[in-house]
Parts: structure tokens; sequence; C-alpha cells
């Protein structure tokens, strides 16, 4: 075979493998191309279910703010006096007091809801779910005492009643929504099922009249130590009195 003939075969063998070394990084390429695709996909779910949950701190500190000056007012005036404060307005004290953990509930369970598909691993939202671990923790200490007592359960069990989500419309994105006070006093008067729920506020009111304020203190004192985390600017809480109750008020 003459040299033109042994340059033929080499250069069709170099091609041959030009054509295999160029598929196996195209496939090596494609691969790796896909495994980045999956991590950012993965990364954007995660930062976008972390954001959601950043735009529930709003409504979760504003509910907590309420619920823990509902609880101040309790504390500083005495169960009859805030009756006789609302004297007017029928149930509103005994209805108001019940709808104000049952909102909070609501809003605990649209953050936590707003990251089942992240790791959470964001260092606020950690930071921010400890402080909220401490107060499910004293709603669910018995201590003997079944006043405002809610075990772990119960309190997601009325948050996924409070809850709902709306979707919308031009940007498909999810908003969360916590019933008002008409439909849920409504709900509360016609429906037992319902109403069961808030026997601890009930019980709780009751050992409030009789003097005993130590449960509503602590969880006034895990209340304000999370708005304190969600709001330490106090932006979305201004205007309220954050103050942890002192230890020795009656």
């Amino acid at each position: 075979m003459d040299g033109a003939g042994w340059l033929t075969i080499v250069t069709l063998v170099l091609s041959v493998v030009s054509v295999i070394v160029a598929g196996l990084f195209s496939v090596r390429t494609q691969r790796l191309s896909a495994e980045l695709e999956r991590e950012r996909e993965a990364r954007i779910e995660e930062q976008s279910a972390l954001k959601a949950a950043e735009r529930v701190y709003e409504p979760l500190a504003q509910s907590a703010a309420e619920l823990q000056s509902r609880i101040f007012n309790i504390v500083e005036t005495g169960w009859l006096g805030v009756q006789e404060r609302y004297a007017s307005h029928g149930d509103y004290a005994a209805d108001s007091t019940a709808y104000l953990f049952a909102q909070y509930f609501g809003w605990i369970e649209a953050r936590r809801q707003a990251v089942l598909t992240s790791s959470g691993e964001g260092g606020r939202d950690i930071a921010v779910q400890r402080h909220i671990d401490g107060v499910l923790k004293v709603l669910r200490r018995s201590e003997g005492s079944e006043g405002f007592l809610f075990f772990t359960t119960e309190q997601r069990a009325i948050g996924e009643l409070m809850l709902s989500w709306e979707v919308h419309t031009e940007t498909g994105v999810r908003i969360p929504h916590v019933m008002g006070y008409a439909a849920f006093t409504e709900r509360l008067s016609s429906d037992e099922a319902f109403a069961r729920w808030f026997g601890p506020v009930t019980r709780g009111l009751a050992r409030v009249a009789s003097g005993d304020n130590s449960r509503l203190i602590a969880i006034q004192h895990a209340l304000v130590t999370l708005i304190d985390e969600l709001d330490p600017k106090r932006k979305y809480t201004a205007g309220f009195d954050l103050q942890p109750i002192e230890l020795g008020q009656p």
C-alpha cells in the first residue's frame, strides 16, 4: 500500500475517533447541563418557597401582636373588666379572644405550607421557626391546667380550618387567606364541631376570671419574643406596646 493509501486510512480512523470523542463529550455535556438545570430549579424553588414564607411574616407578626395585646389587656384590666368594656357588644370579648388565637394559628399554618417545598435552610427562617416552636411549646404545656391548652395537632388543625389559598388569575401565584372575624363568628355560633376547637379559650378565661394569669403571661412573653424576630424594626407592628408583662403582675 502506497503512502496515499495509508494517509487515507489514518484520516478515516482519526475521523471516526473524532466523532466518537465528540459524541462522548456531547453526552457528558448534556448530562452536566441537565444536572446544573436541576440544581438551578431546586435553588429557585427553595428561594421562592422561602420568599413565600417571608411574605407571610407581616400578617403573622401582626396577628401575634394582636393576640399578645389582647392578653396584655386581660391581665392588666382583668377578664371582668374586659367583659364590661365590651358589654354592649354581646359575646364580643370571648369570641374575639378565640378569634385572635385562631387567626394566629392560621398564619402559622400559612407559613408552614409556604416552606413545604423547600428545605427551609435560610438563616432568618430557622430563627423564626425556633421562636414559633417556643410559642407552640408554651401553648401545649399543660401544667395541670386545660386553660389555653392547645396540643400541637390541635394548633395545626385550627390553622388548617382558618386557612385557604387564592390563586392570582394573572400570575398564578398562590395567596394565603385567613378567615376574617365575621365569617369566624358566624361559624362559631352555627357549627358545634368548629366551636369545640375553642374550648381551651373558654376554660382559660374561666381561670383568668378566678385570678390565675400565669399561663397567659407565659404565652404573651413567647409571642413578644417571636415578634422581636419577625419584626425587629417594628415595620409591621408599629403602634403596639410589645413589652413583656411583668411576672409579678396579677
